[in-house]
């Protein structure tokens, strides 16, 4: 079998990350790659209700995206010794792109706000790089809380300045169910089916309590997807974008 090859480059410093023969290490690899999708969902959900009910800055938007997928990447290269450089360029990249995130945002990084999101974000990197809950499928309560109602409620502030009103809880509370099922074995069929069946009526719910329109149950489109046998982490990003992208449109 090929290896595959990936080159980063910092500075005067450059590793090319190898396609490993340990499959244990390439499986984890892998997998994390895969779960790109299910980092994102919960900020795309975000950035577009904060875009149906304010003007967001396309700027704060588009690096509330990159920064995330930085942070993911870091997370991935972090959970492997032989790309200790690619480790940093990603943690690097993760940090300028989250200031110039909250600078776009708020004006400065020198306000109350700002300073407590930074605060905010050194923990989610340590937490990231020192925990190994979402690639081995377990910390429900984690998965529920950074999957979806921290990405949700944290990118609907940094675009809006506002956390919005209480139904906003239900959408945050849809994506973190979601990541869940998607992230429960196949042996937890049950779990799976409950999980995914709640996060179905919480956004369904939320649909409801907004105007009636049928713009707002966009989402339903991506129903097949969670019918599948084993359904990915890209339903759940369909659904996210799906969810938002009928709010968004509403509004024109």
């Amino acid at each position: 079998m090929s290896l595959m090859f990936y080159r980063f480059d910092y500075g005067h410093e450059s590793v090319r990350m190898e396609q490993f023969s340990d499959s244990s290490e390439r499986n984890l690899i892998f997998a994390l790659m895969k779960s790109l999708p299910l980092s994102l969902s919960g900020v795309a959900l975000g950035i577009a209700l904060a875009a149906a009910d304010y003007h967001v800055d396309w700027k704060v938007a588009l690096l509330l995206m990159t920064t995330v997928a930085f942070l993911h990447l870091y997370s991935v290269t972090g959970k492997v010794e032989k790309s200790p450089a690619a480790t940093k360029v990603f943690l690097i990249a993760t940090i300028v792109s989250g200031l110039a995130m909250l600078n776009f945002s708020f004006g400065t990084i020198f306000l109350m706000e700002p300073l407590v999101l930074i605060a905010s974000g050194y923990m989610i990197i340590r937490a990231v790089r020192h925990t190994e809950f979402v690639s081995r499928g377990k910390g429900v309560f984690y998965i529920l809380l950074l999957f979806g109602f921290l990405a949700v409620f944290g990118t609907y502030y940094i675009c809006s300045h506002s956390f919005g009103s209480w139904p906003l809880l239900l959408p945050a509370l849809s994506i973190g169910l979601l990541s869940v099922a998607a992230r429960t074995g196949e042996s937890r069929k049950t779990l799976r089916l409950a999980m995914t069946s709640a996060g179905w009526m919480a956004m369904i719910s939320y649909a409801c309590l907004r105007m009636f329109d049928p713009w707002h149950f966009l989402f339903l489109l991506s129903l097949p997807l969670f019918f599948i046998k084993r359904f990915s982490d890209w339903s759940v990003f369909a659904f996210s974008v799906l969810t938002g992208l009928g709010f968004v449109v509403y509004l024109m």
